[in-house]
């Protein structure tokens, strides 16, 4: 049975991905400019790929080396990451000067001035309250969040590193740490006000922690498993608090245990590991309730019912709409007195209606949706289009998208492999993260940047040996 829940889980990625690529694309031959980048991917992919290999096979990296290889990965990094964070001061946009100015009013006071837009969204205080710590710290600065911005995508690169080197080796985890340090829509995000790499390296510590439990399940004791599962209930409450995103992760764990990984004596372990987490998730989440309570005024609410009803606008393909957004407002601050889990539960009931209406458009819909979340990967720079000459802009969206189409065909390689039964189980764990991330944005508004988080899952899944490194999916019956 592992084995065709595991065929299942690649088929389901791998046309996830070829549908939003090839729509992108193919699909969109009125720009031929996607074409031209996606084909310019497929080259580079054929012409380097053999020679990375080549020089991997003849330039062998010691395990002993790893101090001195992560050394030089950082000062690379933070040359070349950080000088574009000082370099280049966009002009943010207006969701990106609500995290600032919430952030703001946090740092200087502990209260905040928009509380009836907070009280809407209340994950807007979840990383502006992360970010008025260091803002208290080191002035009310938007350089500040930039270079917040560089750490954070430094420390899920070192994630990347060590995943893919107990998978793998060092010199896939360098292949992988220098595949993420060059990603150009990375560098583009790390200068705007925005949560995605705050909540991007939550997910990502969890990926490390359970890599961690399941590479040393003979050596670590069920209290360690424990301790495990309370550090990972407190990393996706953080992650909640960011991004209503939190209980992807669980499920996809829940999953993987299951139905993907192979049984054995340690089950007894991850079964304490799990029942601490959701624990220890659960309280995390009531303790963010009260202090979101005491910033808004009231209780927030428990289902974004806006963002679902918005996610299914036939019309602007399951984007932002103005009109959505003045009559959410209009029934915010009309028939339900600003009162934030009323209209969001009516907001819900308006969806389900839409639903009902548009049932039959609805898989147009959603590759539609599709399409925007995963077609290209020029979100970026689109943010910050304001800020650049014509030229600039189009060269940036160029060099994004050949990246972008580079790592997703690098990853069906992957995926044939794993399909073939080669690899180890915690691919299949990432591969359900993955999964998880893009299907839960379908359900609600969508737009290109929200899938930045899967991007380092991607580039685990490219580098990831495809035998022998970690516990093997090859005889799996």
């Amino acid at each position: 049975m592992r084995s065709v829940f595991r065929k299942i889980l690649t088929v389901i990625l791998i046309a996830l991905f070829a549908a939003a690529v090839g729509l992108g694309t193919i699909g969109n031959f009125g720009h031929k400019s996607y074409v031209a980048e996606l084909a310019i991917s497929v080259l580079l992919v054929l012409l380097l790929k053999p020679v990375v290999r080549k020089t991997a096979a003849n330039h062998t990296l010691e395990e002993g080396n790893t101090a001195h290889i992560l050394l030089s990965l950082t000062v690379l990094f933070l040359l070349l990451n950080g000088s574009w964070a000082l370099l280049f001061r966009p002009i943010q946009a207006a969701d990106y000067q609500t995290f600032w100015q919430a952030a703001s009013d946090l740092a200087r006071n502990g209260r905040v001035q928009a509380v009836d837009y907070l009280a809407m969204f209340p994950h807007i205080l979840g990383y502006a309250s992360f970010l008025s710590v260091f803002l208290k710290l080191f002035g009310q600065h938007v350089l500040v969040a930039a270079l917040l911005n560089v750490l954070l995508s430094y420390l899920s690169g070192l994630i990347i590193f060590r995943v893919v080197q107990t998978r793998a080796d060092t010199a896939a985890a360098v292949k992988a740490f220098f595949l993420w340090m060059i990603c150009p829509s990375k560098m583009l995000y790390n200068t705007m006000v925005l949560s995605e790499p705050y909540y991007t390296f939550l997910i990502l510590a969890f990926v490390l922690l359970i890599s961690e439990l399941e590479n040393q399940e003979d050596e670590r004791r069920t209290a360690a498993f424990a301790a495990g599962g309370i550090a990972g209930g407190v990393l996706l409450g953080l992650t909640n608090t960011a991004r209503p995103i939190g209980a992807v992760p669980i499920i996809a764990l829940i999953l993987w245990l299951v139905f993907l990984k192979k049984r054995g004596k340690h089950a007894k372990k991850w079964g304490v590991s799990t029942i601490c987490l959701l624990a220890v998730y659960c309280v995390t989440g009531f303790i963010w309730n009260q202090y979101t309570r005491n910033i808004i005024g009231q209780d927030p609410p428990k289902i974004p019912g806006y963002n679902i009803y918005v996610g299914f606008n036939t019309e602007t393909g399951g984007s932002y709409s103005d009109e959505d957004m003045t009559w959410f407002q209009s029934r915010y601050f009309g028939e339900f007195h600003q009162d934030a889990q009323s209209t969001q539960n009516a907001m819900l009931e308006s969806a389900l209606d839409r639903v009902q209406t548009c049932r039959e458009q609805i898989p147009i819909l959603m590759l539609n949706k599709l399409k925007t979340l995963l077609g290209n990967d020029e979100g970026g720079a689109f943010y910050a289009k304001e800020s650049m000459q014509p030229r600039m802009y189009q060269a940036f969206c160029a060099v994004s998208n050949i990246w972008y189409y580079a790592v997703c065909i690098l990853m069906f390689i992957k995926l044939g492999a794993v399909w073939r039964g080669k690899g180890n189980d915690l691919q299949l764990l990432v591969m359900l993260c993955g999964t998880g991330i893009i299907l839960a944005q379908l359900l609600v508004e969508v737009a290109s940047r929200y899938h930045y988080p899967v991007i380092p899952l991607l580039v685990m899944l490219t580098a990831m040996k495809e035998a022998n490194s970690g516990s093997t999916i090859k005889s799996d019956g």
